[in-house]
């Protein structure tokens, strides 16, 4: 029986791995920026852009409309003009009850300054829009890659705590075998068992953050939740190191800041642009007819004759005074103009600062994690060496424990230090522009 339950077990635990994915940091990668939700809103913004260019651009193209109307002049308006010609001091024309119209309408600008700054403002715009996405699309490869960095952290962690069960579960029975012989106190055997119960509780613990983990993953990367995924086993000696070029200036914050400024120095032209006339091309075809009762417009006749009307011209606009808005405008787009160069010139300053400081940091991780290896592997020979003076009965069950805990320590800040090794070569691949590597 117990044996037929093995085999079950061993089935559905295969079957579960097989259904399990395991995936590379740069699969991850590429199904989040294909997948994210939230960057999918940046790339409709970006479509939206395009559209906008489009509107603009309509302003400056040909504008054709075609109207009709029919009206009922319940009241007639009448026409005054001197009659003295007819022997009378006054001629009035009565207008006839019902009229209608037809028209076809041409307008088209010839010159404005104003419509062609608004199609260079959408076309900067645009450029907002494509920096933007460009942007959220590195603060997400940045956002993946740190997911990643500590699913693999957290794999190894678990990895680390079942060795140190295994080891404590041979000593515990070890120091039973001890108790039994009278060689060994029962409260030498509590203890064990009181860390190997710690020990438990750190595995359960690092296994509900770990599924954490991968649901926040599956999230960010849109993956099926129902599904299940794995990371790759880190290679924890290794670190893709970033290469010390120094600060990128085209990073896509400091292009946005760039692009700003040119937005504003555009929304000041479109301002001034205000005080230039504007010239455009106008045309109708206009047929009118006129009745006195509605039924004539069913029989030929005078009544119901259609009377063409059709002209071309030029229509000049030439602004003289506007009360003074104009110039408001324009000062405050100097202002913004003068803003966006100050918070460029902020930006800069500041990421060089976080270059310098980032060079310091990855540095100082690197030593870190070196030292931490050293302090990781001593604590290893260290209890080794308790252990087996403990089974040749010359080390006691608490100096076994001590080092016991201190090398579950060293490995805990040891972990660690590689995590902030790798955090720390992250923020120096994006200042310096080199994150498409982790795609590849």
């Amino acid at each position: 029986m117990k044996k037929t339950l093995f085999t079950f077990a061993s089935i559905l635990l295969a079957s579960q791995t097989m259904a399990q994915e395991t995936l590379s940091l740069a699969q991850c990668l590429q199904m989040g920026i294909e997948r994210n939700l939230n960057l999918k809103t940046y790339e409709g913004n970006v479509l939206k852009g395009k559209h906008n260019i489009s509107e603009n651009r309509s302003r400056l193209l040909p504008q054709i409309n075609i109207g009709a109307a029919l009206n009922d002049n319940f009241t007639p308006p009448v026409s005054v003009t001197d009659g003295r010609a007819y022997g009378k001091p006054y001629n009035v024309t009565k207008t006839l009850q019902y009229s209608s119209s037809a028209s076809l309408q041409l307008q088209m600008p010839l010159y404005s300054q104003t419509a062609l700054t608004a199609l260079e403002i959408s076309k900067t715009l645009d450029q907002l829009n494509s920096l933007s996405y460009e942007k959220a699309r590195e603060d997400l490869i940045v956002q993946i890659s740190k997911m990643y960095y500590l699913a693999q952290n957290t794999e190894e962690q678990i990895g680390i705590i079942k060795d140190n069960i295994k080891r404590l579960e041979e000593l515990r029975d070890i120091t039973q075998a001890f108790h039994d012989n009278d060689m060994a106190l029962s409260v030498d055997v509590k203890r064990v068992n009181v860390n190997l119960e710690n020990l438990s509780v750190q595995y359960d613990n690092a296994r509900a953050m770990l599924t954490q983990q991968y649901n926040m993953m599956k999230y960010v990367i849109d993956y099926p939740a129902e599904k299940d995924i794995a990371v790759e086993k880190g290679d924890i000696e290794e670190v893709n190191l970033a290469a010390l070029s120094g600060l990128n200036e085209n990073l896509y914050e400091l292009q946005l800041l760039r692009t700003q400024q040119t937005l504003a120095e555009q929304q000041k032209k479109l301002a001034k642009s205000g005080y230039l006339p504007t010239l455009a091309l106008t045309g109708n075809w206009t047929y009118m007819a006129y009745t006195d009762k509605f039924k004539n417009w069913f029989h030929s006749g005078e009544s119901n004759h259609w009377y063409r009307s059709n002209g071309i011209g030029l229509s000049l606009r030439i602004p003289i005074f506007d009360g003074l808005e104009k110039r408001s405008k324009i000062r405050k787009a100097q202002v913004d103009i003068d803003n966006a160069k100050l918070s460029y010139e902020n930006a800069l300053k500041g990421m060089q600062t976080q270059y310098a400081n980032a060079v310091n940091d990855l540095a100082n991780n690197q030593r870190n994690f070196s030292k931490q290896r050293d302090n990781y592997l001593l604590a290893e020979d260290i209890y080794k060496v308790t252990s087996d003076r403990y089974r040749e009965g010359i080390a006691s069950m608490t100096e076994v424990l001590q080092d016991e805990m201190s090398m579950s320590d060293a490995q805990n800040n040891y972990l660690t230090a590689h995590f902030n090794y790798q955090v720390a070569n992250l923020t120096l691949l994006k200042l310096t522009g080199q994150l498409e590597r982790l795609t590849k």
